[in-house]
């Protein structure tokens, strides 16, 4: 039996192992994430057990409480959605005679045509791309670590086995055996690195890696044979975003694609009705709506009322469908956000009553002077403000928390009217909407995107120095200003920008691949004269930096600035910290290779090493 209390970490670390019975304590809350990842674990003729609060409660959401909102104001739609659902599901599925569990599952016919197939095509002559995609339970995983044990016989093979986080690979080594040639386990970025050559990459759960990174490693490893394998549904998120964007991308005539499909489930029965009832749940299967193509059709904008968004499935899975359709991590979890997060509210585009285009908004900003002199001395951050926290922790700009602001977190076009001018539309319709001091988006920086945003009349005023787990992009943050107080923050922070701009994509460039000349161009576009450093601005920075409340990335123009003006003090560093501090300042070596080759350590100690290295050098105090 396994005991879950809503923690997704816990979920993530059973992954691959099955049970008679899963119990879900959902005294403390909801969790999306958790119901779906629990459900996965329960085996045939199993139960997934919910421990429930009394039926008369109403249970919000307490993560969901950002300031200035209580508990009181989080909706209980989603915990009302999950009442309603389990009341449908009251009566019992009809028995089903437990499995025989063998330590070697003999799977599925579907699951062993799967196997013969990555066997066949991974240890072939010519570079083949495999991409494998399956439902939750249908021995994805397993799958792959079958066909890896009969390619690990031939001597000299070499392979390597990523994915974005290690716990999704445990069952494909646990499949894999133990003998035969070694397996390379790494992070997909450590595999950009070095002169190794590969015969055979596997990534697992590969729509959670970010996709550029997926492109290079495909163009690293040229010539090896590749298996890309995600789930299609599950709480990981959804992978039509890794099919849609980055799986054309292979079709590149240096290559054969061979996709692959799982269909039956292992651990339970087609059809199995905890399956379906959880996917229906959380709209784990929502897809963008069938809509009409016709360009005359009238187009309706509509802030949506989540109470009747609640209540309608029909529009619920029209804007869960077109979001997840979007944007490749969407989870369960941002359906519940979706329903209850008191400041969010959720705009759309509707042809003949169906959803063509919808954004999702936050409401930010407009903290009072006590929160803003705990985030300036680093005694908070303030979760649900990214836009404000981003400006006031990174950029050294408290007073911009100071200001309203509304912040689109998502946007998304049906792909049946992408091309209309409908994203323009939409957020011409959310201007007129609100009211606030600034508009601002947070994304993970591409040509398209910073394009589509300035036709808007948003700004750039920052880059971030390291990339998104999700995107391995870094994010840009761009605003349009309305009041002068904005304005002016604009103007300061865009020759900021122009400044530090250089050194930050040295940083980026050293963690990853480097970005794309297009891109660079794009971040460059219509900046102002660089801002001078003044003595000033560089010991605030310095002393932020000392203090920790800054981090290295936001500080590196003072930091460069002033050990370079000071030489003498580097030499006198011991020589441990002596190389720290070159490798990372001079050379822009990445806080993985410093780790491995100068500290011996993991990053965050390097992280803190190099900071007391700097401060003492300095003698910041």
């Amino acid at each position: 039996m396994c005991w879950l209390e809503g923690d997704g970490h816990d979920v993530r670390k059973l992954l691959g192992q099955s049970f008679l019975a899963v119990v879900l304590d959902l005294h403390g809350g909801f969790d999306a994430d958790v119901l779906g990842g629990a459900y996965g674990l329960v085996r045939r003729a199993g139960a997934l057990v919910l421990r429930l609060p009394e039926r008369s409660a109403e249970v919000r959401d307490e993560r969901l409480a950002l300031h200035p909102y209580t508990v009181a104001d989080v909706g209980i739609r989603s915990w009302t959605r999950l009442a309603a659902w389990l009341d449908l599901s009251a009566v019992p599925p009809a028995p089903i005679a437990p499995a025989l569990m063998r330590t070697e599952p003999s799977g599925t016919p579907d699951q062993a045509r799967a196997v013969a197939i990555l066997e066949r095509a991974l240890g072939g002559p010519a570079p083949v791309a495999v991409v494998l995609t399956a439902d939750r339970g249908r021995g994805k995983s397993s799958a792959l670590g079958l066909a890896l044990r009969t390619l690990r016989k031939r001597k000299g093979i070499r392979i390597a086995l990523t994915a974005q986080h290690r716990d999704a690979i445990r069952e494909v080594l646990r499949f894999a055996g133990e003998d035969g040639e070694p397996i390379r386990v790494a992070p997909p970025l450590e595999l950009l690195d070095g002169d190794a050559k590969l015969d055979v990459l596997v990534v697992d759960e590969a729509a959670v890696v970010p996709v550029g990174v997926l492109q290079t490693l495909v163009r690293r490893h040229a010539g090896a044979h590749i298996a890309f394998a995600t789930t299609v549904r599950g709480y990981e998120g959804t992978g039509r975003g890794f099919l849609l964007r980055f799986v054309p991308t292979l079709d590149d005539g240096t290559r054969t694609v061979i996709p692959v499909s799982l269909d039956t489930p292992i651990r339970w029965d087609r059809d199995d009705p905890l399956e379906e009832a959880v996917i229906g749940l959380l709209a784990l299967d929502a897809e963008p709506a069938p809509v009409t193509t016709d360009p005359a059709a009238p187009v309706v904008h509509t802030q949506l009322d989540r109470d009747v968004l609640a209540e309608d499935e029909g529009l619920l899975r029209d804007v869960v469908g077109l979001l997840g359709d979007a944007h490749y991590r969407t989870t369960p979890g941002d359906l519940v956000r979706l329903l209850d997060a008191p400041n969010l509210d959720v705009h759309v585009l509707r042809i003949e009553n169906r959803v063509v285009a919808a954004s999702l908004v936050a409401r930010e900003g407009d903290l009072p002077p006590d929160l803003r002199a705990r985030m300036a001395d680093g005694r908070m951050r303030v979760r649900g403000h990214a836009l404000a926290d981003t400006l006031a922790t990174h950029s050294g700009r408290v007073d911009a928390a100071g200001l309203l602001m509304v912040r689109s977190i998502r946007i998304a076009v049906h792909p049946e009217h992408r091309g209309r001018g409908l994203g323009h539309r939409l957020v011409d319709a959310v201007h007129l909407t609100y009211a606030p001091d600034l508009f601002g988006t947070m994304f993970g920086a591409t040509t398209e995107l910073l394009r589509f945003r300035r036709s808007c009349g948003y700004e750039l005023v920052r880059i971030g120095s390291a990339r998104g787990a999700r995107t391995g992009l870094p994010a840009a943050v761009m605003v349009r200003a309305l009041s002068s107080a904005a304005r002016d923050l604009v103007a300061d922070l865009r020759a900021v920008l122009a400044r530090d701009l250089p050194a930050q994509l040295a940083l980026l460039d050293a963690e990853g691949p480097p970005l794309d000349s297009e891109l660079r161009a794009a971040l460059h576009h219509d900046l102002p004269a660089p801002a001078e450093l003044a003595p000033a601005a560089c010991h605030a920075m310095m002393t932020e930096y000392a203090a920790g409340t800054r981090p290295y990335e936001a500080a590196v123009t003072a930091i460069a600035l002033l050990l370079a003006a000071h030489p003498a003090a580097v030499d006198a560093l011991d020589p441990a910290s002596r190389a720290l501090v070159r490798s990372k300042v001079v050379e822009r070596r990445s806080w993985r290779w410093i780790a491995t080759h100068v500290t011996g350590t993991t990053v965050p100690a390097t992280m803190r090493a190099l900071r007391q290295a700097i401060v003492h050098a300095l003698q910041v105090s």
